[in-house]
């Protein structure tokens, strides 16, 4: 549908674009699925194809009026749904390990491209949202070649900044990087006795009792924990909605 970034990046002498865009194609169950489902939400974790099958890890979320429990039954009837695997779930939430036709998916065709695929695609209200890079000298040609067999439209083209920031870690490992000791052992143990449940099922005191420390000082670091990684968090959704907005 959109590409909505698209920013330079330099591989010794050969200049790549890293290309941020909305794609449909038909057959696809996570884009029928999701379309049919309002709140609906599929983050491919790994994809595996093998010569019949895509084995996929996703992560599934259903933040609207449709359950989990009704989303992962909409994708098991699914005609292209060979077997669901439910490894871990919650309310809203569920990881699981989706086989799936071949024939259906879009990812031996990227995966043949000169795409090349560098974040974890998003699909959500019957879209796909990927990012990848292709050299820079073939990105008309690849993208017309993409054209030719999927709805994929280019929005905007934006230069990248060479002064943003370059991330090499996951979203825990900046966290884990930004608490100091005590900050993560009073936030973990806080989650573990149900400090953060609602409703809340002790308090602080009985946290600093765990740690064995006051509770002025267990509620400094608690706040100054949660304020790092609420601000962490917040500022990758923010960036995220830009994204796909």
């Amino acid at each position: 549908m959109s590409v909505t970034r698209v920013s330079d990046t330099v591989d010794g002498d050969v200049s790549y674009k890293q290309v941020d865009l909305h794609l449909w194609h038909t057959n696809c169950w996570m884009l029928e699925v999701t379309d049919d489902l309002p709140d609906t939400h599929i983050l491919e974790k790994s994809l595996y194809p093998t010569d019949e099958q895509v084995k996929a890890d996703l992560l599934l979320v259903s933040d609207g009026e449709v359950s989990i429990a009704e989303f992962m039954e909409a994708i098991d009837d699914h005609r292209a749904v060979d077997e669901v695997a439910v490894l871990k779930q919650s309310e809203e939430r569920a990881r699981a390990v989706v086989n799936y036709d071949r024939d259906t998916s879009i990812v031996p065709d990227i995966v043949n491209s000169e795409f090349m695929p560098v974040e974890p695609v998003y699909i959500t209200g019957g879209v796909e949202y990927w990012t990848v890079l292709v050299k820079a000298d073939r990105l008309g040609e690849v993208v017309e070649s993409m054209r030719a067999e999927y709805d994929v439209d280019i929005d905007a083209i934006h230069q990248a900044d060479p002064k943003d920031n370059v991330e090499f870690a996951d979203f825990v490992d900046q966290v884990f990087d930004r608490l100091s000791e005590r900050q993560t052992e009073s936030l973990m143990e806080a989650q573990k006795i149900g400090y953060y449940n609602w409703p809340r099922d002790v308090s602080a005191n009985e946290v600093a009792d765990r740690l064995d420390v006051s509770s002025p000082t267990v509620l400094e670091h608690l706040r100054k924990g949660e304020q790092k990684v609420l601000n962490l968090f917040l500022d990758k959704l923010g960036k995220r909605k830009g994204q796909y907005r």
